[in-house]
């Protein structure tokens, strides 16, 4: 296999993984949900704006996810007094459960891959780590470019 199938196959079994270990605990809700979920619970006064800025993710993606959510009891929105145009968000005591599920799952996932990565150098660990930030970056160049059409 080729660096870019070895990179598609890692994305897949992470995927696959992340499926596997989720699904079962978060109730049948979907990555994106879940992600949601996480990202109101992480940001200060979370509306579709900021919600897709910290997700990479279109407004209309968002709104989608929040209709869901909202429906299934797992968030509300509301407006603050100072400000009838806004719409926020945060969690449900249905929320606030599914989160702290989906951060029990992350730091397994977490320690899982510490203990692969600790079979490596600290040599080999630094130059992984150049290679993951480069690849990274160049992404992050490439939906920025993607973005401003």
């Amino acid at each position: 296999m080729d660096t870019l199938q070895l990179l598609s196959a890692f994305l897949d079994k992470q995927d696959l993984l992340s499926k596997l270990t989720e699904s079962e605990k978060l109730h049948g809700f979907g990555y994106s949900d879940i992600h949601v979920i996480s990202a109101i619970h992480t940001l200060d006064h979370a509306n579709v704006t900021k919600i897709a800025e910290y997700m990479h993710i279109t407004k209309s993606a968002i709104s989608k996810i929040a209709k869901r959510l909202i429906k299934s009891g797992c968030i509300l929105s509301y407006m603050e007094e100072y400000n009838k145009k806004e719409i926020y968000f945060r969690l449900t005591k249905k929320g606030e459960a599914l989160n702290a599920e989906h951060a029990k799952r992350h730091s397994l996932w977490h320690a899982r891959d510490l203990q692969f990565l600790s079979t490596y150098s600290e040599k080999e660990l630094e130059f992984i780590h150049q290679f993951m930030q480069d690849y990274n970056d160049y992404l992050s160049a490439q939906i920025k470019e993607l973005e401003g059409r």
